[in-house]
């Protein structure tokens, strides 16, 4: 896992970027596999308590941002802008790894995303300052920000390449090849790769028994 300096004692304020492994992790919160469909954000609570879990909201938030969205309208509509930066960022990644262009409409979502408002400034650090944000607005909204922002960010970097989508059908996961060659194919050695791996034992097993 990457992880990330976090300079946030204040109330309001948060470290000021997120990594790529988080915005990886939300895009893949939405587990689509051979086996169905698993939406690990599907509420409100679910939302801000993974946000509070990457470091992307303070966990004594979670309750002031549910009286705040106690209706189920409001709820619906952040949930609504949840799955929509969601759904672009995994437009846009998969896009990459085909090596085409993406949706239109992905692109808007995300830059919309992107256009959230928080203010750059310098926080006193154990060595000296630090780099940090504080929200000038809503703090779901800013964390879908700098969601969006990690993966933008890597778009744009030469190794872009390096994204990748688990070539195992019951994953699909996106992820980004950190092996020395390049020729990752599974998003998780362990689990991915060690299933390929028996099933290609199971199937050649069966071969041989059918031969």
């Amino acid at each position: 896992m990457e992880t990330r300096t976090h300079h946030s004692d204040i109330h309001g304020r948060h470290g000021h970027q997120a990594a790529l492994q988080d915005g990886l992790d939300f895009v893949n919160s939405l587990d689509k596999g051979r086996a169905g469909t698993i939406d690990r954000l599907s509420d409100l609570q679910a939302v801000l308590e993974w946000l509070a879990g990457h470091d992307l909201l303070h966990h004594e938030m979670i309750q002031e941002q549910l009286r705040l969205h106690a209706s189920e309208q409001s709820r619906e509509r952040v949930m609504g802008q949840v799955r929509r930066v969601r759904a672009a960022l995994r437009e846009l990644l998969d896009a990459t790894v085909e090596s085409r262009p993406p949706d239109p409409a992905a692109l808007r979502d995300v830059n919309r995303a992107l256009r959230t408002n928080y203010v750059y400034e310098l926080v006193p650090a154990p060595d000296g300052v630090s780099l940090d944000h504080r929200h000038e607005g809503d703090p779901i909204a800013g964390a879908l920000a700098r969601l969006a922002e990690s993966i933008a960010r890597e778009l744009n970097e030469p190794d872009a390449d390096r994204l990748r989508v688990c070539a195992s059908d019951d994953c699909r996961w996106v992820f980004r090849d950190s092996s020395p060659a390049g020729r990752r194919k599974w998003c998780d050695m362990a689990v991915c790769g060690n299933r390929a791996k028996v099933a290609r034992h199971r199937a050649r097993q069966r071969e041989r028994e059918t031969a």
